[in-house]
């Protein structure tokens, strides 16, 4: 199956399960809450829907997690995105060889992802690239096109201020530089 169908088939069953059994466990506690605080209730059956009420909230916190991994992205499926959205670029992409936090890695390709969508629709260029280096401290970052127009990441633009928003989001820092030889953002996230 192609990638894309794959990660819009996750994206369905996210919805899914979301609307479906993560509602109907919200609502499941919140009618226990009402039972719990009807003055009538012994001590002894309150406490035990207060423990039924917990088990409730660790299992949909359970669910909400697993939701965000089936509708997260990784990184190696750049692979098979960028490509998709810049049909017209030469692609030099160096991914990471160690694993990276779930998290950390969804929030690094959607933030890569809308960084390539700009170029797409702004640059001059035909090349683009994305290196991501890891170490201990620090997942690092270099994506850039060889486009000769002068970004600024305090333009305006409603792409850049995402951009800017998700790093601020993951704690690190970005810096757009540009040249003779295009724009490259350097961007900076802590390893938690």
């Amino acid at each position: 199956m192609p990638k894309r169908e794959e990660l819009n088939e996750r994206l369905e069953l996210a919805r899914r399960l979301h609307d479906g059994p993560a509602q109907k466990l919200i609502a499941l506690g919140y009618r226990l809450d009402a039972i719990i605080g009807e003055p009538s209730l012994s001590s002894t059956h309150r406490g035990e829907l207060r423990e039924i009420r917990l088990d409730l909230i660790d299992l949909t916190q359970d669910l909400r997690d697993e939701l965000y991994l089936i509708a997260s992205r990784n990184i190696a499926c750049l692979r098979s995105e960028l490509p998709e959205i810049l049909p017209n670029f030469t692609i030099d992409l160096v991914l990471p060889t160690d694993a990276l936090q779930p998290e950390v890695e969804n929030s690094l390709t959607t933030l890569i992802l809308e960084i390539a969508r700009n170029a797409a629709k702004h640059s001059t260029g035909r090349k683009f690239w994305v290196h991501i280096e890891s170490s201990e401290n620090s997942v690092r970052l270099l994506v850039g096109d060889d486009g000769q127009a002068k970004v600024s990441i305090k333009e305006r633009s409603l792409g850049l201020k995402l951009i800017n928003a998700q790093v601020q989001t993951l704690g690190g820092e970005i810096e757009l530089r540009s040249g003779t030889f295009g724009n490259e953002y350097l961007i900076e996230i802590p390893r938690r």
